[in-house]
């Protein structure tokens, strides 16, 4: 399996504030307690459940195209160069 990084080919651009008017100076960061950390380390571990889940999903459909014989489906890229 390899990794691979697609781009969209629509360019949109959107308006943002200016630093005048919006300020994106950091702010401090509390510190976690013990209960965010247990808690924050089982959201990450049911994440991971149900992202292999949907792995195995996902591998399972496409078993069965495969097993079905269609013809292979066909990807559009863009690629952009700078």
């Amino acid at each position: 399996m390899t990794k691979r990084v697609q781009f969209s080919c629509d360019v949109k651009f959107v308006n943002t504030f200016d630093n005048d008017e919006y300020d994106r100076t950091a702010q401090e960061v509390a510190k976690l307690t013990y209960k965010d950390m247990v808690e924050l380390l089982t959201m990450k571990s049911q994440w991971r459940r149900e992202m292999e889940r949907m792995l195995a999903e996902r591998a399972a459909g496409e078993k069965r195209d495969d097993d079905r014989d269609e013809p292979p489906r066909l990807f559009v890229s863009c690629e952009i160069y700078t």
